[in-house]
């Protein structure tokens, strides 16, 4: 473009050679109008979410309380100590801005959104649809208990809590959602990706039967089919909904499965049934919490290849099923692989696929109850674990996987194994760690208890000063750190659920966890760029020069997103003004004209974005900028009044004449 000027120059330069001219500054003195550059961060205001890329949704046991206050002398503190209504089960934490390379220190991870466990009651499972602002799914879980009671019989105004089932009890306030009266233990709760309210969306139920307590699984959306895909723990069903909550139908691995594959079937026992008011119901004990036999009992789920993938308790095992292009489930049942055995049958609560095809599970120990609150899974053993593809396929072994996998260190503590079974896939982060989108996937974020806590007091020592050391929250690391790289794990991040100080004595604390990604294919779901610092810095100045469309006005644009920018876009609102060109290659330097009336002052939007995002069709990313200008009378009049060009303006500010 003709006249636009190499140069660039901070605006303390500028202002500086300006001061020194006198005799340019007498000539232009009431006769040009000259902008010197200003930053613009990214306007964020038309983003109506409740979260953003980047960030992570965490389900977790909220804590406790003791209704009004202290426990008189008598009874026991941990009888009188309830579910805290008001605080969350499910929180959004922002973890894109570490400022620092991981080095085993906790992050600031600030809370960006929360649901109080009064409306959805304890969860587990975490899923997101694929809508421009996306709403949160979660269902009801037993992971963190079953607590019952009986009404106040003592006049201390707190309920009776109890260890066996007897007549009269129920669940206790804050162990089922109550967002709405139908809820219970096979809800799915909806959380508005806009407003924050929660919806039941649906109840998990056979045959009429509703869930009797062991919860629900996990939850995964196909984004292709429009499907919902749910595991049922108290009847060992997969059942598949569809965008509205309608239950279309379920799959039976005990049954469908196992008897296509030759093996005997276990079929659903309708007498195995959860009765809480029974006094064989303990609350400590899982083993009689009625959940399905472990032939038939599934948990963990993923979506690849237009499969259904899911964990089975037995083994622990990883079976798969086709999807047709409904949603509805193909008949083409296939075992997996078998999860190697761990000191107890752990089983995989969560399944995440890499952009490579590789198969990510977590582990949770086994549940416990917790009837004090402090262990709702077993200690110290649980895993998570990636298995690779042979390649190629190696005929003379029953699995397409590769038998051993390779294994993620998680946590300070013991063998490493501190995992309490949620896994996801997050972006990768920049250079000057920022959360960077534009690498789609690349760090891996696991659930896990007391993450910073190791039981050597010299490493104690050394991880004190990056944070808290009982940490029940998350680890963030690369994806190809797999052992016996990061071990220990100071190649990692670990963020905490609630940032409140924890204690040595919790244990399976945490849940499930889902990244916000949006990633490049043909259902890549439109969003805005996040917040979180600008993420790009734009300065500006009038040319010298007059174009045939207009002024020319020179744009320096630095792209601060890590989101691989590679277009610009510039229009205006205002009437009367115009931008050309609209569209073009973003570069440090950009040039555009701009035309109006003198003397009037116009807005001027920025828009930088990837020009394959645009292509796709429909809505796309962008990183935006606006700013308010005046259009000029004249520009650069050199002392003898003609218009001096850029390079002679150039020559003014530093000292030569024109």
């Amino acid at each position: 473009m003709r006249g636009i000027s190499a140069v660039r120059m901070t605006s303390a330069r500028q202002a500086g050679r300006f001061m020194r001219s006198a005799v340019f500054a007498a000539a232009i003195a009431g006769t040009a109008v000259f902008n010197f550059p200003v930053q613009v961060e990214a306007q964020d205001t038309e983003w109506q979410g409740i979260m953003y890329p980047g960030q992570l949704v965490v389900t977790g046991f909220p804590g406790t309380y003791i209704p009004g206050g202290a426990v008189p002398p008598g009874p026991e503190t941990i009888d009188e100590t309830l579910i805290d209504p008001g605080q969350p089960a499910v929180r959004v934490l922002d973890v894109s801005s570490p400022q620092q390379s991981p080095t085993g220190q906790q992050i600031d991870a600030p809370t960006q959104f929360s649901v109080p466990v009064s409306q959805t009651g304890l969860v587990f499972g975490t899923a997101l649809d694929d809508l421009r602002y996306p709403n949160i799914y979660v269902t009801a879980t037993s992971a963190f208990g079953l607590h019952i009671v009986l009404p106040d019989g003592d006049g201390d105004g707190r309920p009776e809590r109890l260890m066996n089932g007897a007549p009269g009890v129920a669940f206790m306030d804050g162990q089922f959602g109550a967002a709405d009266p139908a809820g219970g233990p096979g809800s799915v709760w909806k959380i508005d990706g806009r407003t924050g309210e929660v919806t039941l969306f649906a109840n998990i139920a056979l045959d009429g039967f509703a869930n009797s307590g062991p919860g629900l699984g996990n939850i995964v959306f196909d984004s292709r089919r429009g499907m919902f895909y749910v595991s049922d723990r108290d009847t060992g069903m997969i059942h598949r909904l569809d965008r509205n909550g309608t239950d279309l139908g379920h799959f039976d691995h005990g049954v469908t499965a196992r008897t296509a594959a030759g093996l005997p079937a276990q079929p659903f026992d309708p007498a195995n049934r959860l009765d809480i008011q029974s006094s064989v119901f303990n609350v400590s004990d899982s083993a009689t919490w009625a959940l399905p036999d472990p032939l038939r009992r599934v948990w963990g789920m993923a979506i690849r290849g237009g499969r259904l993938y899911y964990a089975v308790a037995a083994g622990p095992q990883v079976w798969s099923v086709g999807l047709n292009g409904d949603g509805s489930f193909a008949g083409d049942v296939r075992w997996e692989v078998d999860v190697p055995p761990a000191p107890q049958p752990y089983e995989v609560s969560d399944i995440v696929f890499d952009p490579q095809g590789r198969m990510i599970l977590a582990q949770r120990g086994t549940a416990t109850g917790g009837y004090d609150y402090r262990t709702f899974a077993a200690e110290g053993q649980a895993r998570v674990l990636r298995f690779v593809l042979e390649d190629p396929d190696d005929p003379a072994t029953p699995s397409r996987w590769v038998a051993e996998p390779d294994e993620y260190a998680i946590g300070f503590r013991g063998d490493l194994r501190n995992a309490n079974g949620g896994v996801t896939i997050n972006y990768d982060y920049t250079s000057d760690f920022y959360i960077n989108s534009g690498s789609c996937g690349g760090f891996l974020w696991s659930t896990g208890e007391q993450l910073r806590n190791p039981e050597e007091p010299v490493m104690q020592d050394v991880l004190r000063p990056g944070g808290m050391l009982e940490l029940n929250g998350l680890q963030g690391n690369h994806l190809p750190l797999v052992r016996p790289q990061n071990v220990p794990p100071f190649t990692a991040y670990f963020a905490d659920f609630d940032s409140l100080p924890g204690e040595a004595d919790q244990f399976g604390h945490m849940g499930d966890v889902e990244a916000f990604r949006v990633c490049e294919g043909a259902y890549r779901p439109p969003v805005d760029y996040p917040r979180g610092g600008p993420c790009l810095t734009l300065e500006r100045r009038w040319s010298c020069n007059l174009g045939p469309d207009g002024r020319y006005y020179k744009l320096y644009v630095r792209d601060r997103s890590g989101f691989g920018l590679d277009t610009v876009q510039t229009t205006t609102p205002t009437p009367g003004f115009s931008v050309v060109p609209r569209r073009q290659p973003l570069a440090s330097e950009i040039g555009v004209q701009v035309a109006g009336p003198p003397g009037d002052t116009f807005q001027m939007d920025v828009c930088v974005y990837r020009a394959a995002d645009a292509a796709a069709g429909g809505t796309f990313p962008c990183c935006k900028a606006s700013f308010v200008d005046v259009y000029p009378l004249e520009l650069c009049i050199a002392p003898d009044g003609h218009i001096m060009t850029d390079e002679e303006m150039e020559a003014m500010w530093l000292g030569g004449a024109p």
